[in-house]
């Protein structure tokens, strides 16, 4: 039973944050690849949307709270070996059974870094994935980009090929932060990126920014916040630093060597600074991440209104993970690994996990829960369940603390509750999911 809430954290110390999917990764297993492989010889039972995700793992140079496997310079031919298994690893599925009859909805290329791909390389692999699929209902096409990597050309390609939307990974505006954090990009060239977006006309620009970065101080948080503000991006999203095992700022700790690092009550503040400064600009708050300039015509197809409500996602390449009919996976984690085994004419799987009927409510839960808010019409039609009285002892508890409010079908976290929403999803996992290693 639930009684009181876990301590919210001070110190930023090791250990995963952000939750991206439920059940924990450390769940999915191996011998569950039979799973996933099983779905593929059906056709889905009831029309859901079908989404991409392809998985670039390259850039200039790893930045050093990273947690994802990046390739940092690596050379153009393995650079274009990679690519070549991508379209590859993507013939393994088109004539899947699941996929039959079923065009693209949302496609996103991410890593990484996409944009450290040469013009020609990204032309390559776009006109490759849409040569041999179905892209001709592709209602939003997102692409990632480094500002230190982009070019106008990149930029000109990937707009004739269909990207819809663009994020830029500021992340900072002051060139000190950034090389304290081993970003290679500067001011001035996210800002020279930012014009060449806007000049080409994409109809979608996000930011992203972090607070907590090593050295981060109120004064440089704000500058770069107000800087971001004045651009009027159509979407801005603020991430808060963890400090993940895997981090070169880990690494660095381990060693005995100084990294100064806000607390979580600080990064808190500056996040609730930064979506006021958006919001006294004309923007409302999307999400616990999210500010958005015109949320009537806003919409992050790929994730918030596909994956986090249970649609299907074949995702390419290392690492990338997925989800068809129920059924989780992931591909291996290393690039001879992949390579090799999309060489061998195999699928590159690492391991899988099918979600049961309550882990598939959870889920959706959980996941739509980090907009802020949750319909439960939505949650009564889909699940014929009434979400108020199945996590009566969750929501009360949340509500008591003044971290949620429910009227009526509206369950909403207030904005307290919104700036810590990843500490609060863990009180509505399975109890054998709580406190185990997530990933």
């Amino acid at each position: 039973m639930i009684a009181t809430l876990p301590p919210l954290p001070v110190e930023t110390t090791v250990g995963n944050y952000f939750i991206s999917n439920y059940p924990p990764y450390s769940t999915w297993q191996p011998e569950l690849i039979p799973e996933f492989e099983s779905v593929l010889t059906k056709p889905p039972t009831q029309r859901v949307p079908l989404s991409l995700y392809v998985h670039l793992p390259f850039g200039r140079q790893r930045c050093h709270y990273c947690y994802f496997r990046v390739y940092p310079h690596m050379p153009k031919a393995e650079v274009d070996h990679y690519i070549a298994s991508v379209l590859k690893e993507f013939s393994l599925y088109r004539d899947c059974a699941t996929f039959q009859g079923r065009p693209f909805e949302s496609v996103y290329f991410g890593g990484g870094t996409p944009s450290y791909l040469s013009a020609d390389q990204v032309r390559r692999l776009l006109s490759g994935l849409q040569d041999a699929g179905p892209w001709c209902e592709v209602e939003e096409c997102t692409f990632e980009c480094e500002p230190g990597t982009i070019t106008r050309e990149k930029l000109q390609v990937v707009k004739q090929l269909g990207v819809t939307r663009i994020t830029l990974g500021f992340q900072s505006l002051n060139d000190d932060i950034l090389e304290r954090n081993g970003r290679w990009a500067r001011a001035a060239e996210c800002l020279r990126a930012w014009e060449w977006v806007r000049e080409l006309g994409f109809p979608e620009v996000n930011l992203d920014l972090m607070a907590g970065m090593a050295g981060e101080t109120d004064e440089t948080w704000r500058g770069t916040v107000q800087k971001a503000v004045e651009l009027r991006p159509d979407c801005a999203t603020i991430y808060q630093m963890e400090l993940t095992y895997n981090s070169l700022f880990y690494a660095d700790i381990k060693a005995g060597k100084p990294v100064s690092l806000a607390d979580w009550p600080t990064k808190r503040r500056w996040l609730n600074e930064a979506l006021q400064a958006f919001e006294a600009a004309g923007y409302a708050v999307g999400s616990g991440y999210m500010a958005v300039r015109d949320p009537q015509h806003w919409r992050l197809v790929f994730t918030v209104n596909h994956f986090w409500h249970g649609a299907d996602l074949l995702a390419l390449g290392e690492s990338a993970f997925g989800h068809l009919q129920g059924v989780h996976y992931q591909n291996v984690d290393t690039f001879q690994q992949y390579t090799g085994m999309v060489a061998a004419g195999r699928r590159p799987l690492r391991r899988a996990r099918r979600l049961t009927g309550e882990e598939k409510l959870r889920r959706e839960l959980v996941l739509q829960l980090k907009t802020g808010a949750l319909d439960a019409a939505y949650f009564r039609l889909k699940f014929n369940v009434e979400l108020t009285e199945r996590f009566h002892e969750q929501f009360a508890l949340l509500s008591e603390n003044e971290l949620l409010e429910i009227h009526g079908d509206d369950i909403r976290l207030t904005r307290t509750g919104l700036l810590q929403v990843d500490w609060l999803l863990p009180n509505f996992y399975l109890p054998e999911h709580v406190g185990i290693r997530y990933t």
